[in-house]
């Protein structure tokens, strides 16, 4: 008896790793050494444990011959090899993660579901909880509580980078530049649904038509939404994430917006970032053997309404009002499939959810938008030409991150009111970033001059070894049509470096190309912009003295003027 309890702990032990057949392989080792050693005592006697319901160990001894039998009970159409985890025990999972990775994670939940179950969210990090000036990126499994393949996916992500970081260099990038957040379960009450696992949340509500949509607006009330819909939108409008992806199950396919046509038309609906969106699809299919050689999608990768149209999608709205970048990713034809598969279909789709991430950083134009005066940060308007979708910079350090396209030129802009915008040419290069970051100087007080163009006089600063462009200021004439046609230009002056490394700058000019590579963010630089913004102070300090002078100048003038005329008079009226 004693000994078949110890056995059963010992498994439950080793089986606690979620790796099924190599906790087996070790089971069965030890079990021949202990059954060699150690015979039972108890003589025609029938022992038996069980854990879970799920498990159960027999021993049998009769004429001092020992038998121990291992029966694994059939739960659908899996096995009890590796299993789906409940909520409970992926809970359980999730703060092991946590308290063993601390160095790089941390755990929190964004609210509850509707029957009340927490939604836990893992971040990983080199900095996890703090505000830095790097891109956010998050997954989101088991949106359809049918489909747990996510909730499993994102657990072997996360161990994966744990267990690599500081020794791969896809991990060490991801931990060090990126704030990566892991949600398993946006629905735990579908997935605990009995008698079967349900797509829907606990009131029968499918959370993936839950969202407000721009073609359907019965949705806009937000407060009508549900808890796990209303949680996800104000984590969205909490964390300035820059991409985005959920993971679904019965097709095999990398989904980009728009997820809704007008009037219900199965019909490519392209959005303004339709290429990027096709770049980003297409790193995830590539780096996946089987979906990048689809026979139903090209390429593996397909827009959400040529598909099928849907109306309230969290994808949509990810992108119309997170200014976030989300791929809906089909990751399995098979929904639910056999437990015994979550090994290989992790392994097929590893480094496909690893580049996705990488994709934030290598794939972007990466700066911060400050102050000529103060040098503080500003949340400034960036956008890009022909692209009509602009994000906003953070307010805390006024970075931003967007994500294009590479290998094309762009004209990237910042603009903010009071302020004159700014706009530099770039060249994204391949599966590198470029780092532009803007100086703005204050407009005049004047509404009619909001949105004043300055044209770059210099791109480089090769005294300082900051990107750094001062030029002069020139002033539209304020006609209803100027205005219109000033807010199409604009202007960028480079300057700080956001990144924690040094990367190589492609920045055209007048058909003309500038390479250099930017310095790290020292104390000299900071001293540099310091120095920049007194010098301008100071300048406007003179200016006041000036002007002060001069109106000091001009009345003494009048007075003694007026003094000698008086004079006059009286001269004249004494004769």
């Amino acid at each position: 008896m004693e000994t078949a309890t110890a056995l059963l702990l010992l498994f439950l032990c080793i089986c606690s790793s979620h790796g099924f057949n190599r906790a087996g392989s070790r089971v069965q080792a030890f079990v021949a050494e202990e059954l060699q050693t150690k015979p039972l005592e108890e003589d025609n006697e029938t022992h038996e444990q069980t854990w879970s319901g799920t498990l159960s160990i027999s021993s049998t001894t009769e004429n001092n011959q020992t038998k121990l039998e291992l029966a694994i009970p059939e739960v659908g159409n899996e096995t009890f090899g590796a299993h789906y985890l409940n909520n409970l025990e992926l809970e359980a999972a999730m703060r092991n993660f946590s308290e063993r990775c601390n160095h790089i994670s941390r755990l929190y939940s964004i609210g509850n579901s509707t029957l009340g179950s927490p939604l836990w969210v893992l971040e990983i990090s080199d900095k996890p909880g703090d505000l830095e000036p790097e891109p956010a990126f998050k997954y989101v499994g088991n949106m359809h509580g049918n489909e747990p393949l996510g909730r499993e996916l994102l657990l072997l992500l996360a161990d994966w980078l744990c267990d690599n970081y500081l020794r791969d260099p896809l991990a060490t990038l991801i931990v060090d530049k990126v704030h990566l957040h892991l949600l398993p379960s946006m629905n735990p009450d579908g997935f605990a649904a009995k008698p079967v696992a349900s797509r829907n949340n606990a009131q029968d509500v499918d959370l993936n038509r839950d969202f407000p949509d721009q073609f359907f607006l019965q949705n806009d009330n937000e407060e009508l939404r549900q808890p796990e819909t209303r949680a996800m939108m104000d984590w969205i409008r909490s964390i300035h994430f820059t991409a985005s992806a959920s993971l679904h199950e019965g097709a095999l396919v990398a989904n980009y917006p728009y997820d809704g046509s007008p009037g219900a038309r199965t019909t490519y609906a392209v959005c303004p970032d339709d290429e990027t969106f096709r770049h980003l699809a297409g790193v995830y299919s590539q780096h996946h053997m089987l979906m990048s050689k689809s026979k139903e999608f090209m390429g593996g990768i397909t827009n959400g309404a040529a598909w099928y149209p849907l109306y309230g999608g969290m994808q949509d709205w990810n992108y119309l009002h997170g200014e976030c970048l989300e791929l809906t990713l089909e990751i399995n034809v098979e929904k639910w499939p056999p437990a015994s598969q979550i090994s290989r279909i992790w392994n097929q789709h590893r480094l496909s959810l690893l580049e996705l991430v990488a994709s934030t950083i290598k794939s972007a134009v990466h700066g911060r938008v400050v102050s000529a005066v103060t040098g503080q940060p500003l949340a400034a308007t960036i956008s890009v030409n022909d692209i009509d979708h602009p994000i906003t910079a953070s307010l805390r350090f006024g970075d931003y991150h967007r994500l294009l396209a590479p290998g094309k030129s762009y004209e990237v802009t910042a603009s903010m009111m009071g302020y004159y915008s700014r706009s530099t040419p770039i060249l994204l290069p391949v599966d590198k970033p470029v780092t532009l970051d803007f100086i703005l100087e204050p407009a005049p007080n004047d509404r009619d001059f909001d949105h004043l163009h300055l044209q770059d006089s210099q791109v480089f600063n090769s005294m300082s070894g900051l990107n750094i462009g001062i030029s002069p200021v020139h002033k539209e004439q304020a006609t209803p049509a100027g205005k219109a046609e000033r807010l199409k230009k604009h202007v960028s002056r480079p300057l700080l470096k956001p990144l924690k490394e040094s990367q190589d700058v492609v920045v055209t000019q007048n058909s003309s190309k500038s390479q250099g590579k930017r310095p790290q963010l020292m104390e000299e630089d900071l001293l540099s912009i310091n120095n920049l913004a007194a010098h301008s102070t100071s300048q406007y300090l003179w200016m006041l003295a000036f002007l002060f002078m001069l109106a000091v100048s001009a009345t003494f003038v009048y007075v003694s003027h007026r003094i000698k005329v008086r004079r006059r008079w009286r001269q004249r009226l004494s004769k």
